[in-house]
């Protein structure tokens, strides 16, 4: 199935007010830390798939291979007079909001069947009364009969909304890196690798649920500037965030795959090494570079974006499907002094061991914060001591004697923590040697830490590292 058959343009045009800035202005940007090692030819051929697959904030397109809810409606054509086509919609098309006049300019209708199967014809309009489409001039001439599928009201509202409240910390892109992001500690979200910190999925390649998400948005996250949307935004609103939300992430993932996939092959600095080696001139070498390209372009591409395409499809899928939260296997063991007591045994003790970031008094200040981490990503050292998350941003473990808890202060938040860590941070899940109902004491003990009484003021033997001012993104 081709590309076009497979996608629909949703357009996006808005008011300025519902943009969150001039418009002509917005576009997508290059993730920069991943394309610097790849070719710039490269790069290119990764820019043009994104636009093919995605489009741009204004003309998206509504990528249908992908697990996104864009608001697809399926149906007939029963009638067609001029430019008016008049149809019926599958009774599994139930929901149409947003499918006016309105926000309707610039979608496309692509035909399933008949002559002109897997072709689009734009749309300037829709009247959910009638139910007919109102065509833009087209070389297109379907026929009464003719099967369809058209959308993308979900992803277009989720664009008008998200433009509205989240773009200017999140990003156009996605990135974290909006026009406030620069003053925020910590620093807005970048969805950009597809990982949610806070979520109740197992596993380091657990995506968010979109109930996750909905939690995220309406609630807020505590001890940071994203805020709760709740009552502020509807259900439907909240879909709509959540939806567009998860179609960045997607962009994203596409686009770091791509890059990683050309990164080794078609390295940026290629031409002048392999000059170098050969004696050879960079001018030659990099003419056979876009010859590979190109031949790659024609045969090898297509299957590469369907094959990062249905991995990312398998995952997100996955983690909407029962089983995949996590569930405790033994109700909460009930709160009490002697529960508390063995979470405590278990926090100190080297099986657990969360003293060693959490430190002695629980303020976030244990003896790993001194150390020197190595970037997983480039190998590298860290320039300064302390641990970082997998945005390379500094991160502090939380000060658990205040009593807020990012992810949730339910014990079932504190526990999903626990068992399996928080994706993107050092944070990690408990080992497996430790049982369910040990998890509900760690539970009840890390719950009881902010009504202890203080720790005493003499020094430990050891040092610690960190002080409660010190700066840095605590997990």
């Amino acid at each position: 199935m081709s590309v076009r058959w497979q996608s629909l343009i949703v357009g996006l045009a808005c008011a300025l007010a519902g943009c969150g800035g001039d418009a002509s202005q917005m576009r997508f940007v290059e993730n920069s830390t991943l394309a610097k090692p790849v070719h710039r030819k490269a790069r290119a051929v990764v820019k043009t798939t994104l636009e093919e697959h995605f489009g741009t904030p204004l003309s998206s397109v509504a990528w249908l291979k992908l697990p996104v809810k864009y608001g697809r409606a399926e149906g007939k054509i029963t009638a067609i007079e001029e430019q008016t086509l008049t149809v019926e919609f599958n009774a599994e098309t139930a929901d149409l909001t947003g499918f006016d006049a309105a926000e309707f300019a610039g979608t496309e209708l692509l035909l399933i069947s008949g002559a002109n199967q897997g072709k689009s014809i734009s749309l300037t309009s829709f009247n959910g009364t009638t139910k007919t489409f109102e065509m833009s001039s087209s070389e297109i001439t379907p026929v009464v009969g003719d099967l369809f599928v058209t959308g993308g009201n979900v992803l277009r509202h989720g664009r008008k909304l998200y433009a509205r409240h989240c773009q200017h910390c999140h990003g156009v892109s996605g990135d974290g890196d909006g026009p406030t992001a620069k003053y925020l500690n910590p620093r807005p979200r970048d969805y950009r690798q597809g990982k949610f910190k806070f979520t109740s999925t197992a596993g380091p390649a657990g995506k968010a649920t979109r109930d996750d998400l909905r939690r995220i948005v309406a609630q807020g996250i505590p001890g940071t500037y994203m805020p709760a949307f709740v009552p502020m935004l509807k259900d439907g609103e909240l879909a709509a965030i959540i939806e567009y939300v998860r179609w960045l992430a997607m962009r994203g993932e596409v686009e770091w795959q791509l890059l990683g996939q050309f990164k080794d092959e078609y390295a940026s600095d290629r031409a002048k090494k392999e000059a170098k080696e050969s004696g050879g001139k960079e001018s030659e070498i990099e003419k056979q570079i876009d010859t590979q390209l190109k031949e790659f372009v024609k045969s090898g591409l297509s299957a590469l974006v369907d094959e990062v395409a249905g991995d990312l499809t398998d995952k997100w899928t996955a983690a909407e499907e029962e089983g995949a939260a996590i569930i405790p296997e033994v109700a909460r063991v009930a709160d009490s002094p002697e529960s508390r007591k063995r979470g405590k045994d278990l926090f100190y003790g080297k099986v657990a061991n969360c003293v060693n970031c959490h430190g002695l008094a629980a303020k976030g200040n244990g003896a790993q914060t001194e150390d020197v981490a190595k970037n997983l990503r480039t190998g590298e050292l860290y320039p300064t001591p302390g641990l970082f998350d997998d945005w390379d941003q500094p991160v502090k473990p939380r000060d658990l004697t205040r009593g807020i808890y990012r992810g949730g202060r339910r014990p079932i938040d504190i526990y999903r923590r626990i068992t399996q860590g928080i994706k993107g941070t050092p944070m990690p899940g408990a080992p497996k040697t430790i049982k369910s109902d040990e998890i509900w004491d760690l539970v009840n003990y890390v719950l009881s830490i902010p009504f202890e009484s203080p720790a005493p003021k003499a020094a430990p033997a050891h040092s610690i590292a960190g002080q409660s001012g010190e700066k840095g993104h605590a997990n």
